[in-house]
């Protein structure tokens, strides 16, 4: 194997793996997530604050994250599309958004503190 010093690459004492390693480091969580297929972080209160939970592919029942009926703002990552329902196991009414920052439910068609269940569809 040729050392890559060889042709003027400055490594700084590191190995390629940890090269590879701290440029996944340095990439921020919403430029990850988009590279994964993007994620839904839902929060408690409007404007994106009050705590707030990140899903990669959804959760039917928000019941067990001590999350069910509380979502007032929503961050879409990615570009895939994300299914939010009132009701546990997506069932009931539901509200389909694209990537996007939701700073209050209520003016994008999902009732306050009504999500149940979400899904990226």
């Amino acid at each position: 194997m040729s050392n890559i010093n060889n042709y003027g690459v400055d490594m700084n004492k590191k190995t390629l793996a940890e090269l590879n390693l701290s440029a996944v480091n340095e990439l921020r969580d919403e430029d990850a997530a988009a590279f994964s297929g993007g994620a839904a972080t839902i929060y408690r209160d409007a404007n994106f604050k009050g705590g707030g939970l990140k899903y990669s592919n959804g959760d039917s029942n928000l019941v067990n994250d001590n999350f069910n009926d509380t979502t007032s703002s929503i961050i879409i990552t990615g570009n895939e599309r994300w299914r939010f329902y009132r009701d546990v196991n997506f069932q009931g009414p539901a509200v389909t958004l694209g990537r996007g920052r939701y700073s209050f439910v209520a003016d994008f068609g999902i009732p306050n503190d009504s999500i149940s269940s979400l899904r990226r569809l």
